[in-house]
């Protein structure tokens, strides 16, 4: 395999601009510290109110250009059929070994969205099976060395929060990015309003990242969840 396609951090999104909105802050960040860091699509969100596929592909690489990341591509899943299946487990084995990351990034198994329940499922599942030598597809098995979940709509206690304070601005500037979705203070365009298209909803994008980056101690911040215990070689570097 080629390295320079190697990742450090794969983050998975359900429908393009979800990557953007709930872990955006930390994927600068990343990117920042000099991580390789890809983003992967599941479905176009073909199933929309507001936009196309054809649309939302060019707002995700406006996007992915403006978060820095090195890749960004689309498994193709037809959007509102994210089925636990081998068909589609097979297509995301296939990304996890073509890029081979030490972590990936996930949806949260809980949601108001059921896209994203079922995503949260059929990703955990395939970077277990993406290990498994027996799995053939002309690619080297590897398993990330674990999982994080990021909270969308459902948060739960949250494990640890990354302070974004330095990248909120990018965040945001990554979501601008997709202005077939997001409410941007002009004119309607007449296309029909939905729930994240709203002022109010924009309004709490910010509201969200201040109230976990207070949390911490800190101007903004986003929260994910990991099942297993942390492991801590420097108690104090951890409390800095």
């Amino acid at each position: 395999m080629n390295n320079s396609m190697k990742l450090d951090v794969l983050a998975f999104g359900t429908h393009p601009d979800d990557v953007e909105l709930f872990c955006g802050g930390t994927i600068a960040r990343l990117v920042d510290q000099g991580c390789r860091v890809g983003i992967v699509d599941l479905t176009r969100g073909e199933l929309g109110t507001r936009g196309n596929a054809k649309l939302r592909h060019k707002e995700s690489q406006v996007a992915a250009a403006t978060l820095g990341v090195h890749i960004r591509e689309n498994v193709g899943i037809s959007d509102g059929n994210i089925a636990l299946n081998p068909e589609n487990r097979q297509k995301i084995i296939y990304f996890v070994r073509k890029f081979q990351p030490k972590l990936v990034l996930a949806p949260y198994e809980q949601d108001r969205h059921p896209d994203h329940e079922h995503a949260s499922k059929l990703i955990t599942e395939s970077c277990f099976y993406a290990g498994l030598v027996r799995i053939e597809d002309g690619q080297k098995a590897h398993r990330p060395k674990g999982i994080i979940y990021y909270f969308s709509h459902h948060v739960e206690q949250p494990t640890f929060i990354v302070d974004i304070s330095e990248f909120f601005k990018t965040k945001l500037m990554g979501l601008r990015a997709y202005k077939s979705q997001f409410y941007s203070g002009e004119k309607s365009d007449g296309q029909q309003e939905t729930y994240i298209s709203t002022a109010k909803f924009w309004q709490s994008i910010e509201v969200r990242a201040r109230f976990y980056g207070n949390l911490i101690g800190v101007e903004y911040g986003e929260p994910f969840f990991y099942r297993s215990p942390l492991k801590i070689t420097n108690l104090l570097e951890n409390f800095a």
